[in-house]
């Protein structure tokens, strides 16, 4: 199994499937291949500051994919995710109530199976067995105890969405951006708001040193206000990143979410 610290789905052209995505066959083989982008250095660097002050590229933003991250709570034993693309009609303009709304209207109009299902191992474990809409292991998520932690997304070694080990993590304890890289290229998650995470951002960075930029090419809104419960629309371009990546590290950094909630009020 390749590792992915946290991390292409599309919709197929056959209108009978639910909410199916673009077919990944993979083995049960589980080995790790040898490259790693695990220790890449632009990961060891705080980002909360320095990324929220890089240049935005001024270039547009379309969506490619639509997800549902169906709501849950840390004790949730299933984290599951569903595919709208196919059956979204409305074109996106932004992540207004408008749109959200249109994605309730297309849930309620259809029938859908997850496509992505992430599995607790155990009550008290913080590992995952995540699989596709036919139960074919897709990848294997170990987290970490704390939301500073590094999480580890671990792919089949003939996987098609990762080829190598990707880790996710922060190193400042409190700090809401977590960055990953793929291939050596570096993303990040970052809140839209100074003082809460309810929307979210999936930024692409390009350049390095003074020219390093970065620009959208996903967008997150939860459904309800607060920490305890997370999940909610997701769009995403992936044309820029795999899609089954993407939704992964949003899983991630929604359960780090989580985490720091706990960990600020340990009492609650």
């Amino acid at each position: 199994m390749t590792a992915i610290r946290l991390h292409d789905v599309k919709p197929t052209q056959d209108g009978t499937d639910k909410g199916a995505i673009r077919r990944r066959t993979v083995k049960a083989d589980t080995t790790p291949n040898t490259l790693s982008e695990t220790e890449d250095p632009w990961l060891e660097t705080p980002h909360d500051d320095e990324t929220s002050k890089l240049p935005l590229e001024s270039r547009p933003f379309i969506p490619t994919s639509v997800y549902w991250v169906s709501p849950h709570s840390t004790l949730a034993s299933k984290i599951t995710v569903l595919d709208l693309s196919k059956d979204m009609d409305v074109q996106y303009s932004g992540m207004t109530d408008e749109y959200k709304a249109q994605v309730a209207k297309t849930m309620q109009d259809h029938s859908y199976s997850p496509v992505i299902t992430c599995t607790r191992n155990g009550w008290f474990s913080m590992n995952f067995d995540i699989t596709d809409d036919q139960d074919k292991q897709l990848a294997h998520w170990a987290h970490p105890w704390s939301s500073f932690g590094e999480a580890v997304l671990t792919f089949p070694t003939d996987s098609t969405h990762s080829s190598h080990p990707i880790s996710l993590k922060n190193k400042m304890w409190n700090t809401r951006t977590e960055a990953f890289t793929i291939n050596s290229q570096p993303f990040l998650w970052e809140p839209d708001s100074h003082w809460h995470s309810q929307n979210m951002t999936l930024y692409k960075v390009t350049g390095t040193g003074d020219a390093e930029k970065k620009f959208e090419i996903g967008k997150y809104a939860q459904k309800w206000w607060g920490s305890v419960w997370t999940g909610g629309t997701f769009v995403v371009d992936d044309r820029e990143i795999d899609g089954v990546v993407a939704c992964l590290t949003l899983v991630v950094v929604l359960r780090k979410k989580r985490q720091r909630a706990a960990e600020k009020n340990p009492g609650r």
